[in-house]
């Protein structure tokens, strides 16, 4: 179920407005349904939600050997944003009749990939956590992220602003949300997933104006 919202003039900053624990939907394991909305309580698509637990075995298997894919296509990356855990290596198809040139000045992934066309495997392996935008020196108006973390427990919201992270096996766990246009960082959330319980939260955002130029942000 989802989690209750908290009443007009109880939000404060930009602290999760509510998270409470829900009745699991798998009998297999327990699942995240977070819902990320603005201020004016429209719904936020490509936020990243992540679930982290110090206890490393609860995070998932290590990214390395994992293969995640941003392809470009109608000039735009796909996905916008790409989360991916740390040491995967990421494919850059080209779905285009043209060519792209990909390049990244962020400090978790500094790259660029010579000008290219179809479908030659392009690939980078991301082997620190953080944010990584993606341009292209040739379409200006290309924009892309790739958020490595240090989990592989994620998703991205869609339209109506729902993530839902699955397979999540009982223990605590630290719920993180970010976007690429997020104007402060979220507060993250210690909860503790059961076997018989999942958890349900909401989260509200205030965000930046979309870029109308191709520069990625820092």
């Amino acid at each position: 179920m989802r989690g209750l919202r908290a009443a007009p003039g109880t939000i404060h900053g930009l602290l999760p407005v509510v998270l409470l624990l829900g009745s699991v939907v798998s009998a297999r394991a327990a699942q995240a349904v977070v819902t990320v909305t603005d201020d004016q309580g429209a719904p936020i698509e490509h936020a990243v939600v992540s679930l982290t637990s110090p206890d490393p075995a609860l995070n998932g298997p290590p990214g390395k050997g994992a293969v995640a894919v941003m392809a470009q296509q109608d000039k735009q990356f796909v996905p916008h944003v790409l989360p991916v855990r740390v040491g995967t290596t990421v494919s850059f198809p080209n779905h285009d009749d043209f060519r792209h040139q990909v390049y990244s000045f962020s400090p978790a992934k500094t790259f660029q990939i010579s000008l290219y066309s179809g479908d030659e495997d392009k690939r980078e392996v991301f082997d620190k956590p953080g944010v990584v935008a993606l341009g292209c020196n040739i379409h200006d108006t290309m924009l892309g992220y790739i958020y490595v973390l240090e989990t592989g427990n994620f998703a991205v919201t869609g339209a109506d602003g729902v993530a839902v992270v699955d397979g999540l096996q009982p223990g605590p766990y630290r719920i993180n949300v970010w976007h690429p246009r997020q104007r402060a960082p979220l507060a993250g959330q210690e909860v503790t997933v059961t076997a018989d319980a999942g958890v349900t939260a909401s989260y509200t955002m205030s965000l930046k104006p979309p870029l109308l130029l191709g520069v990625p942000h820092p």
